[in-house]
């Protein structure tokens, strides 16, 4: 399949047509940058590439990376977002139009659509590009790819012990996206979390079979809390918004995953104030981090890391929202797990790498 994208990535820049969101670190034997960046009064032309925003999830708080960009080094970079749409079948042609247009720095990231970059990043390696959540280290192992990806076990943890300190039911479930390990990171941390607060509870799980269908997320949830669930988390994209509008309506917690879903959805009340907190993934500080280390010419091409909760690359949202919501005993028993995970005293199961351990733990 690799060889077939990649024949296919070629035909297509031979004819010039050109049109228009796990972890497994690795890291390649390659120089760091040398600050081969654009030098006096010209600006460092970067491009973010996505499929869309407005998901009010994982696409707007990378979205927002570039904004802080703009912000805080707009006198040096020069920012675009590229939206190349969901249709599997542009996707080729949109990074390589990106490249083309001349673009010193790429970012884009994902398990959807890396592969795509990093055929184009093989072709221009005098581009550098930024994967803000990559996924397939082999893939990535390019000396002018830098990437980033995040310990989703770690935020699934942390939603796990809030629903289960926030439960009175002694039932709470999460819902992901497409059953596929990436997702099951997330879900199988949340299992450990909510069980080693209470290993009495019972844990609920469903996937939606995409990102984008809220409705499916919405039956999912609903049928859930039907069974007692009273807290229940996504990490399921634009879909999950199915889920928060089920806890509207049936009158549940909910817990949002990607970026603070009481904020984002501040426009719709009755929404935000059903969810709790949100797990954190800080793909918005990632690329930022990353821009500014490119500028100074200390970014580290060549290389992929891995942020968890220790480095502050996840985590959960404590806005003054959550903080009125919980009961003084309740917060401090989350902040006793916390701790214990940020303090490395906790190992979180990952269920990307140990398929067998999502079979154990979807079996009690």
């Amino acid at each position: 399949m690799k060889k077939f994208l990649k024949y296919c990535l070629v035909a297509v820049m031979t004819l010039g047509l050109a049109a228009c969101s796990s972890s497994n670190g690795g890291e390649v034997d390659t120089p760091k940058d040398n600050g081969d960046t654009p030098s006096g009064d010209e600006k460092l032309k970067v491009a973010l590439v996505l499929p869309y925003i407005g998901d009010q999830s994982y696409f707007d708080i990378t979205n927002n990376g570039l904004k802080l960009v703009a912000e805080q080094y707009g006198d040096k970079v020069e920012t675009k977002l590229v939206e190349m749409g969901t249709d599997e079948a542009g996707w080729a042609s949109a990074y390589l139009q990106t490249a083309q247009d001349g673009y010193d720095v790429i970012i884009s990231g994902n398990f959807q659509y890396e592969s795509y970059m990093l055929e184009v990043a093989e072709q221009f390696p005098d581009i550098k590009f930024f994967n803000f959540d990559y996924s397939d280290p082999e893939l990535n192992n390019l000396p002018n790819v830098y990437g980033v990806a995040y310990a989703s076990q770690d935020i699934g943890y942390l939603a796990g012990v809030v629903a289960a300190v926030k439960s009175q039911s002694g039932v709470v479930g999460c819902v992901g996206g497409m059953e596929i390990g990436g997702i099951k990171q997330f879900l199988g941390g949340f299992y450990q979390g909510a069980r080693d607060v209470n290993p009495d509870i019972k844990v609920l799980s469903g996937f939606v079979g995409d990102f984008q269908d809220t409705a499916k997320a919405k039956e999912i949830a609903l049928n859930m809390n039907s069974q007692g669930a009273d807290v229940i988390f996504h990490a399921a994209g634009g879909a999950g918004n199915g889920m928060i509008e089920a806890a509207a309506q049936a009158d549940f917690w909910a817990i949002g995953v990607d970026a603070d879903q009481h904020v984002t959805l501040a426009n719709q009340p009755d929404l935000a104030d059903h969810v709790l907190t949100s797990g954190l993934k800080n793909c918005d500080q990632a690329i930022l981090r990353a821009v500014g280390q490119i500028l100074d010419g200390t970014a580290p091409f060549g290389t992929l890391e891995v942020l968890g909760y220790a480095e502050d690359g996840v985590g959960v949202a404590e806005n003054d929202f959550f903080k009125a919501n919980m009961t003084d005993e309740e917060m401090a028993t989350f902040k006793e797990f916390a701790d214990k995970l940020k303090a490395g005293e906790v190992d979180v199961v990952d269920c990307q790498a140990d398929e067998a351990a999502w079979a154990e733990l979807t079996s009690k």
